[in-house]
């Protein structure tokens, strides 16, 4: 399974158009919701003889039409005559908000040098190095930056995985042994930077050893459940989860049944929860919120809605009430609803994913003028969030069948982003689901030759090949040296899963699917899951993990080419009772 930068959505499916969508399109695009971004306009050419403070304007006019690459171009020119440590932090800031992350490089070395003593330009410079994938020059800037840092490790360490991402930020604190690491609450932070980032056996390292040396025992003992329970370790989960709530009652009231969900033991999570809440009923919405989402997630939207209703008064929960139900909006067709729902949520936390959600569903119909522009990013953008938005406006063509539009809309960004890695990307992606498999696999090739340490990379490009049975030998050393870096990754268990089916191997691939899936209810993962478990005759199995998929996902394409090599009958979307 390709794991791509983002969520995905899955992709649109045509159905008839409803009368009152077009209504509740316009509640929409007249709401807050809703942001257009004037079109970008190309700067004209660079003129070697600009002096600095031209280069500073043009740089500004630059970055103010979304032209990333002269923008960042003509701020580390000027950065490199100047001895403005400030021109030079804003070449740096500039560079990096734009993913130029070679310009960046050079305007932190340009500040580092104006400035020798400062932590910023360290900062700088190891962000830059992450986002080019090279790590150990990053690990080298971490250090320096963390010994001149007075932000508290765990902090540190949040701040780098929020700019980075996860898996970079793995890599570089590899080898790394400071002290504020070694520490109780830095041992903690890597516990839960190992969670994010798909490695089990890490995080109960780093758990184990912040318990040993004094963290809250309620915080490091609920963390070792949740690593034994991805771990399948069910017994040891369930112990540390009890020794979370008798350590901290009150902050752990819910880790019993929080890790039994993770085990897939939901009826007694249930009964865990009606428990707590028969013992504690000032802890009603917290109970109630979590017995939302198990009917939820089992396809009892009866029982869904009911609980989520009853949270709407309540301040806390609210948010995730109004999602949930405009999702079971959407599951049974009730677009009005569910758009109004998803409006509803502009301002919140949850607002990006409501976002994609209400442009998914306005996309499939028919209204993709108004989709497009509900996921443009705002007036004040910034340069990175214009670049999410590009992403995410391209990943909505190109499921909904128009991978021409997704590509001239990517090419467009680079032309103003070049060499953007999240951009090339999901040009992979979109050139790979529009049958274009050549054109993915050298794009995929350009980027891991760029970045070889990426495992995302390694394990798109590793997918692909074996998806489209080629050069499989190669695509099992892709895929392993992507799992070697986070062995729990559930898109990469099922590349490896899929890879070993493709080789012939069904019986090999079924624990890497099934556990695939357990760890992440995807529709892909299901699609391949079930599809195995039908090559080998369990067809019933196979029924069972289809229907899964689709209650996680209901318009999941690749469940129905699934059951259709199987030459398996169709089953019914779950949530509407229409086919899919």
């Amino acid at each position: 399974m390709i794991c791509g930068r983002r969520i995905a959505t899955g992709p649109a499916r045509a159905v008839p158009l409803l009368s009152a969508t077009a209504a509740a399109a316009g509640l929409l695009l007249a709401g807050t919701f809703l942001t257009l971004a004037a079109p970008a306009q190309a700067a004209p050419q660079a003129d070697v003889a600009l002096d600095s403070d031209t280069l500073i304007m043009t740089a500004e006019i630059a970055l103010r039409r979304d032209d990333c690459g002269r923008a960042s171009a003509d701020y580390v020119e000027a950065a490199r005559r100047l001895t403005d440590a400030k021109v030079a932090q804003r070449a740096a800031d500039v560079a990096l908000d734009c993913g130029q992350y070679q310009t960046a490089e050079q305007a932190a070395a340009r500040w580092r040098q104006l400035q020798p003593r400062d932590a910023a330009p360290l900062r700088a410079s190891m962000r830059a190095a992450l986002g080019l994938y090279q790590i150990d020059a990053a690990r080298s800037d971490f250090e320096g930056w963390m010994r001149s840092n007075s932000t508290a490790i765990d902090q540190q360490l949040q701040q780098v995985a929020d700019e980075s991402g996860v898996p970079a930020t793995l890599a570089m604190l590899e080898g790394v042994h400071d002290r504020p690491l070694q520490s109780a609450n830095g041992q903690l932070a890597m516990a839960d930077l190992a969670m994010d980032g798909w490695n089990y056996r890490e995080a109960l390292q780093y758990a184990q050893h912040a318990l040993d040396d004094g963290a809250a025992r309620g915080s490091a003992q609920f963390l070792l459940a949740r690593a034994h329970a991805g771990l399948g370790e069910a017994d040891q989960a369930v112990a540390a989860a009890t020794a979370a709530r008798q350590a901290a009652p009150k902050e752990q009231s819910f880790a019993d049944a929080d890790v039994l969900l993770l085990l897939g033991r939901d009826g007694e999570a249930r009964a865990s929860i009606e428990s707590v809440l028969s013992q504690n009923p000032s802890l009603h919405s917290q109970a109630q919120r979590r017995l939302g989402l198990l009917a939820f997630d089992s396809g009892d939207y009866d029982d869904a809605q009911r609980d989520f209703q009853a949270l709407l008064g309540d301040r806390d929960s609210a948010a995730v009430a109004v999602y949930y139900l405009s999702l079971i909006a959407e599951r049974r067709d009730d677009a009005v609803t569910a758009l109004r729902g998803y409006q509803l949520l502009a301002g919140t936390a949850l607002e990006p994913t409501a976002r994609m959600r209400a442009a998914t569903l306005l996309f499939k119909h028919g209204h993709s003028r108004e989709a497009l522009q509900l996921l443009g990013p705002g007036p004040n953008a910034t340069p990175a969030a214009r670049v999410q938005a590009e992403i995410a406006q391209a990943e909505l063509l190109s499921d909904g069948g128009q991978a021409d539009q997704a590509l001239a809309r990517l090419d467009d960004a680079l032309a103003r982003a070049p060499g953007h890695p999240d951009l090339l990307y999901q040009r992979a992606i979109v050139l790979e689901k529009g049958g274009r498999t050549d054109a993915a696999i050298a794009q995929l090739e350009q980027l891991y030759h760029a970045r070889p340490q990426d495992g995302e990379i390694a394990n798109a490009l590793g997918f692909i090949l074996a998806d489209h049975d080629r050069d499989l030998g190669r695509a099992q050393r892709l895929i392993g040296f992507a799992l070697k870096g986070e062995p729990d990754n559930p898109a990469i268990l099922d590349s490896l899963g899929w890879l070993d089916f493709r080789r012939g191997m069904p019986q090999a691939a079924l624990p890497l699917l099934e556990r695939a899936f357990r760890l992440d209810q995807d529709g892909d993962i299901g699609a391949h899951w079930g599809e195995v478990l039908w090559s080998v005759g369990q067809k019933a199995r196979a029924r069972d993990a289809w229907s899964r998929a689709l209650l996680a996902d209901p318009d999941n394409a690749a469940v129905k080419a699934a059951e259709k090599r199987a030459g398996a009958p169709q089953l019914l979307n779950p949530g509407a009772g229409t086919s899919v």
